[in-house]
């Protein structure tokens, strides 16, 4: 690493800050984002440094309408999810609270491989790309990420360790049991 190349680095940083955060802020509704979006422009921004013109703001500005796609695109495929969450019959708050917990306790890859498969719809060739992994591998990988999610929901679900609303099923006379 040169001192030439940090100090273009640090130039353009200073200078395009400002104006991305406010380009960021303006799109983006909560702070954590903005930040998430203009530090994955600069991440961008380094690592093509030799690729950024002069004068650099229009490139920025092309990266960071990028950068919000993609962060529009991760909230679009949330928010279906848990819509689709919610529409399973019998999925409640709290169950759907369970499976984010259920996750939580995953190790990493568990979670990533599951939440590609889930909530981005890639299949096991695929997820195979995003890991470099062979795609038998990732095949291998998201049948025991699923099993492992099963057995931590079902923990879940048993020990009833977080908040959770109770079926209400009606029986065979009116009578409704939970």
């Amino acid at each position: 690493m040169t001192d030439d190349r940090v100090g273009r680095f640090r130039a353009l940083y200073d200078e395009a800050y400002p104006r991305l955060m406010a380009y960021a802020s303006r799109r983006v509704r909560t702070p954590d984002a903005v930040e998430d979006v203009v530090a994955e422009v600069f991440t961008t921004a380094w690592r093509r440094l030799d690729d950024v013109p002069d004068p650099a703001m229009p490139w920025l500005y092309g990266v960071a309408r990028r950068t919000l796609a993609n962060h529009y695109r991760s909230l679009d495929r949330k928010h279906r999810l848990q819509e689709k969450m919610r529409a399973e019959p019998g999925t409640s708050p709290g169950e759907f609270d369970e499976v984010h917990h259920a996750l939580a306790r995953l190790s990493a890859d568990d979670r990533e491989t599951l939440t590609l498969h889930a909530w981005d719809g890639l299949e096991s060739p695929e997820i195979a790309r995003v890991f470099d992994i062979p795609a038998s591998t990732a095949a291998v990988r998201l049948h025991r990420a699923k099993k492992r999610f099963a057995r931590e929901l079902e923990k879940s679900l048993k020990s009833g360790s977080h908040t959770r609303t109770p079926h209400r099923v009606e029986g065979h006379h009116g009578e409704v049991t939970e």
